[in-house]
């Protein structure tokens, strides 16, 4: 029952809250409601829009993407940096060759890691090769250092396999599972070519 004084009107509960003699509109309560769905509805549609789902939009990248990307980059950065040591270390032609194929196969892929991981949300390192083993070989040099580097190329390159095959049955970006796919290939060629020149190469001891 309404209180002295005071008029409830609709659905407006709290009779302390009208001052007497005044009526609250059925209007006014309604376009509330609407307003309050109106927003509501708009979240939604700002988080569909943006590819995610609205419970979800907070979230931030898979972890397997992101282990992907952050393993990748500083192996990548690793490879280009061991390459061109090569270079200048290796006195087999047929080594130095091979640094350039790496040098020219392995920087587009770095290239478009960062792109396609700026695209997930996943930051890339400025300083990725910072873990690099090439600094082991600095004290060596020419036949001893073109067979530690194969042999490190190779490992490594076994290491790439594995990380990108593992990112392509599981990754859940899709880019990133068609980029790892997509360079397998040419992982495993150098793969091969690395084991190759290694048991080719013919090891010289201090005698020699």
């Amino acid at each position: 029952m309404d209180q002295p004084g005071f008029r409830c009107v609709g659905d407006y509960k709290d009779c302390s809250q009208v001052q007497p003699g005044r009526t609250v509109p059925r209007e006014t309560l309604h376009e509330k409601r609407i307003m309050k769905n109106r927003f509501a509805g708009l979240l939604v549609v700002l988080a569909l829009a943006a590819g995610l789902p609205a419970s979800a939009s907070a979230a931030g990248p898979p972890e397997q993407d992101r282990q992907f990307v952050e393993a990748a980059a500083r192996a990548e950065a690793s490879r280009i940096e061991s390459a061109e040591q090569a270079l200048t270390k290796a006195g087999d032609k047929r080594v130095r060759i091979f640094a350039e194929r790496i040098i020219e196969d392995h920087r587009p892929i770095s290239q478009e890691l960062t792109v396609l991981a700026s695209d997930a949300g996943i930051p890339v390192l400025a300083d990725a090769a910072s873990s690099s083993p090439t600094r082991s070989f600095d004290n060596l040099s020419g036949n001893a250092f073109e067979h530690a580097w194969l042999d490190a190329e190779a490992k490594a390159h076994q290491e790439l396999i594995d990380l990108f095959g593992q990112q392509a049955e599981k990754g859940e970006n899709q880019q990133l599972r068609t980029f790892a796919a997509n360079h397998l290939a040419s992982l495993r060629d150098h793969l091969e070519i690395a084991r190759s020149l290694g048991a080719e190469l013919p090891r010289q001891t201090s005698s020699d």
